[in-house]
């Protein structure tokens, strides 16, 4: 597997989990909490950012 496939996968399954998380706190709270939405892209960034540089 390459660095960019790496770096997808680990930006996908990050994306999954915080949807999770956001849906499981959505049903028990009542709210949306905009940070566990806005974490994937800036992770993601993070990674590509941190695989140009190597």
């Amino acid at each position: 597997m390459t660095n960019n496939q790496t770096v997808w996968l680990i930006s996908f399954v990050i994306l999954l989990v915080c949807i999770l998380i956001t849906v499981i706190l959505y049903i028990y709270m009542g709210q949306i909490f905009i940070a566990i939405i806005l974490a994937p892209p800036i992770i993601h960034w993070i990674l590509k950012r941190r695989n140009r540089n190597s």
